[in-house]
């Protein structure tokens, strides 16, 4: 009996120390296995590092080149054609003028006339329209102009008020 219980004291002993040995060998597998992680992780910090560093250089010489090439640009002197001058606005014919009449009162009164139509003609619709203006005369803001009796033959299109004007009627 007591040769058996020291068997079996001596395997369990047994069996303590191989579990031991065990807990020790996979705890340095474990460490072993971070430490590769770390030396990769370093290496791949190293790599992006170095790779980081032929970026900036490579755009550092981009710019280089660059500037040099703007230098050398601003140098030499013109080789390219002078562009074509642009060709001058085509004045379009047109046929209708579009007149807004600004009256004393501050009413506006809009109203289309044919581009050969006479200031005088305006002056005539305006009198048809508002018999209370005995005198009045014609004026604009931009370019401020005062428009005279004499000028009341030439044509709207000649006066350049086509396509479309303001007139300030004023009273004289």
């Amino acid at each position: 009996k007591q040769w058996y219980q020291r068997r079996v004291r001596e395997d369990k002993i047994m069996k303590e120390k191989i579990r031991r040995k065990e807990g020790q060998s996979l705890a340095e597998i474990r460490e072993k296995r971070q430490q590769d992680e770390m030396k990769k992780l370093a290496e791949e910090r190293r790599r992006q590092k170095v790779e980081d560093e032929r970026a900036r250089k490579a755009v550092l010489e981009k710019i280089k080149r660059d500037r040099e090439s703007r230098t050398a640009e601003s140098k030499k002197p013109e080789e390219t054609p002078a562009p074509a001058p642009a060709p001058a606005p085509v004045k379009k014919d047109y046929d209708e003028c579009r007149l807004q009449l600004r009256l004393p009162s501050g009413e506006a009164l809009v109203s289309s006339f044919k581009a050969e139509d006479t200031l005088g003609d305006v002056a005539a619709f305006l009198r048809e329209k508002h018999s209370s203006l005995e005198s009045f005369g014609f004026m604009t803001s931009f370019p401020r102009k005062n428009y005279q009796p004499s000028e009341y033959t030439l044509s709207l299109k000649s006066l350049g008020l086509c396509p479309s004007s303001v007139l300030i009627v004023s009273k004289q």
